[in-house]
């Protein structure tokens, strides 16, 4: 692994959600990272120079395998100290993002690796997001969209995206988490909300844009 600085690696993690294999304009990374074009470009430069990147013509920028095994790594940290502040220091799942962009950069892969032994081994993070392996394996991507769902499925809530403190101040009133099963009762024709209903009768309505953001596995009941 080679050494680089926090803003390198947030570079190529930046990259990775954005596009993984694919080339990414710098517009969409300046916008990702919260840049302006031109520290963009120094910064493309630099990572190219690492052999992190490759530039494509017309196209953007794309990480070179080396430049994604980087980035899957950081990535492993970010959600294994996701996990541990949930499961271990009592945070709450909307509190740990900001606070593991943190801690994803500290350079001790032996860390890493006790990490992840005194949590088990995780599969997922507590947003459901799969950990990768330590040899860089990552894990599919668990669910579909509940705006997918039709009325009368009934499915269990297996991944959120993370959209921000507000999106899980509203997951948590409306006792919404990972693992709780529902069914959709009724969807709206005018702006696609959708009327659930939890397990003992009680309904409520998710917006269109929350349940684009909110990943489930249908369920199948015995008859």
């Amino acid at each position: 692994m080679k050494t680089l600085t926090e803003s390198e690696e947030n570079y190529i993690k930046a990259l990775y959600y954005l596009g993984d294999r694919d080339a990414v304009s710098n517009g969409d990374l300046a916008t990702r990272i919260g840049a302006k074009g031109s520290s963009v470009t120094q910064a493309v430069k630099r990572l190219a120079l690492k052999s992190l990147v490759e530039v494509v013509p017309y196209r953007g920028v794309r990480l070179t395998e080396d430049g994604r095994t980087q980035a899957i790594h950081i990535l492993r940290k970010h959600r294994l100290w996701e996990t541990f502040l949930v499961e271990k220091l009592g945070f709450g799942w909307e509190e740990v993002h900001p606070i593991a962009e943190q801690l994803e950069h500290v350079q001790s892969p032996e860390l890493v690796r006790r990490l992840a032994a005194f949590l088990g081994s995780p599969e997922s993070d507590p947003h459901g997001d799969p950990i990768p392996h330590e040899n860089g394996h990552v894990p599919p991507k668990q669910g579909r969209p509940l705006s997918v769902f039709e009325a009368g499925q009934e499915f269990e809530v297996v991944r959120v995206e993370d959209a921000g403190s507000e999106f899980f101040s509203q997951l948590d009133s409306l006792q919404i988490a990972l693992g709780n099963t529902y069914t959709v009762k009724s969807i709206s024709a005018f702006d696609k909300s959708i009327e659930l209903e939890r397990s003992e009768g009680s309904s409520f309505w998710l917006s269109s844009s929350m349940s684009n953001n909110i990943y489930a596995n249908p369920t199948y009941k015995q008859s």
